[in-house]
């Protein structure tokens, strides 16, 4: 459920995603986008200062990482969730992660099936 608060300025403005509403979306696009095998995938919010990136797939540990300052930003936070979501996915049918941080012609062709099914239709 979406909560909003008034600020200093008297602002209406929106919570943060809690880890329950991120995970309950993932397995929403889990099951529109990813068809076949689902990856056993936690999500952890991390706030440490060395996070420097929106999200992060983690494969031995089978965890996506966002950022806590991502939450505040709904379509930024789909948008980073999806990407992990494609290397979770990949990984899980056995594509190995890059240790450069590379994205392969596989990757990107499946940030292309997704924008070809809607995925990132009003994100972006």
């Amino acid at each position: 459920m979406t909560n909003y608060y008034i600020d200093d300025q008297w602002n209406l403005i929106k919570s943060p995603l809690s880890v329950h509403e991120i995970s309950r979306l993932a397995n929403d696009y889990q099951e529109k986008y990813f068809p076949g095998p689902k990856p056993e995938v936690s999500i952890q919010v991390t706030n440490s200062p060395l996070f420097h990136g929106a999200g992060c797939y983690e494969p031995a540990a089978k965890k996506i990482w966002l950022a806590e300052r991502v939450t505040e930003f709904e379509n930024t936070l789909k948008i980073a969730l999806l990407h992990e979501m494609i290397h979770a996915n990949m990984h899980a049918r056995g594509f190995d992660a890059d240790p450069n941080h590379e994205h392969p012609p596989e990757f990107k062709a499946e940030v292309r099936r997704l924008m070809a099914l809607g995925a990132y239709d009003d994100l972006l």
